[in-house]
């Protein structure tokens, strides 16, 4: 689950850059299924990441920085959904990338120090 988990991970970024490239070089919506797949990778990293939550949960681990994540999460989908709405003006797609790029970073620092006394 673990591999699955990270592999959708890398593939989330990739097609936020690539999404991000596209807004900001060539203020170009993606294609429909570059947002399609975005969709499907966000439910299957939700879902790996909640079967991996309870496992380390089961084991007892300090899962505070799991808490972490999600909050980050939230935040990169949210101003994601801001960003790369065909609605949206120029500084509202600026500003969702920047807090997108910021919640992705922070969830990769997360994943790799994975600190016990985050809170």
């Amino acid at each position: 689950m673990k591999h699955l988990h990270m592999l959708m991970a890398t593939l989330l970024i990739v097609l936020f850059l690539y999404q991000s490239y596209l807004v900001l070089s060539t203020n170009k919506m993606a294609p429909r299924a570059v947002k399609i797949a975005t969709h499907i990778i966000y439910a299957l990293i939700i879902v790996s990441g909640a079967i991996m939550l309870m496992q380390l949960m089961s084991a007892n681990a300090p899962i505070q920085w799991v808490f972490a994540k999600i909050i980050l999460l939230v935040a990169a989908i949210s101003s994601s959904i801001k960003a790369f709405d065909i609605t949206a003006t120029p500084v509202q797609r600026k500003t969702g990338i920047l807090i997108s790029a910021i919640a992705y970073i922070g969830i990769v620092i997360l994943a790799f120090a994975k600190p016990d006394n985050l809170f």
